[in-house]
């Protein structure tokens, strides 16, 4: 089938002439308004624990690294993504006490990422490509660690929000561990990508 052909085929269609102007794109949506910290946190600490995920909310860095550490007691291998929240909170530290090794991440039992941005009405979690993906998709167990101020209300928010930001090659939305019910129905977690999630909120001091 020539060109020609093919678009004349789809404007008889549509219904379109060939010389209709096209019609401009809809503004952009208003942002859904500024909500308290504390909101949004509850909000997302639903969303996570419907889809099977886990957040632990913190109070400072020093508890964060509490929560960390004991997430991490056990491991063996690590391998994490480049994140100055990740430095601040002592992860280098953590895993030379605990005498864990980083590996690629195809062998690494856990995946410690930071977030560009946590959606509270979905419970997601928002992931630069720029930072590496693979820390996040081949671990069993994937570790975020974020702060409050990162969370927005919905997915509308976050889209202007990222809308303002450089385009990196892609942007994953992760929300809590990997699910499908592709055989038999039966809901399997881990399938493709981590079967646990957890997700540290620091919370502003």
């Amino acid at each position: 089938m020539s060109r020609e052909l093919f678009l004349r085929r789809v404007r008889d269609a549509t219904g379109r002439d060939q010389k209709a102007p096209v019609p401009l794109p809809p503004p952009p949506p208003e942002p859904s308004g500024t909500k308290p910290v504390a909101e949004l946190v509850a909000r997302f600490q639903i969303e996570q624990a419907a889809v099977l995920g886990r957040v632990s909310v913190v109070s400072s860095v020093a508890e964060a690294r509490t929560v960390l550490r004991a997430l991490l007691v056990g491991a063996g291998t690590y391998i994490r993504s480049p994140h100055g929240l990740l430095d601040e909170i002592g992860l280098p530290e953590l895993a030379l006490d605990l005498e864990l090794e980083q590996v690629e991440a195809a062998g690494a039992a856990i995946g410690v990422t930071g977030c560009e941005l946590a959606v509270a009405a979905t419970g997601s979690i928002a992931l630069s490509s720029e930072r590496g993906r693979l820390a996040a998709l081949l671990p069993p167990h994937h570790v975020v660690v974020m702060t409050a101020d990162q969370m927005v209300y919905d997915l509308n928010d976050a889209y202007l929000l990222l809308a303002k930001r450089d385009l990196p090659g892609a942007w994953g939305m992760h929300t809590g561990p990997s699910k499908s019910a592709d055989i038999e129905q039966t809901m399997a977690l881990g399938v493709h990508g981590p079967g646990r999630v957890d997700v540290i909120v620091v919370l502003p001091e």
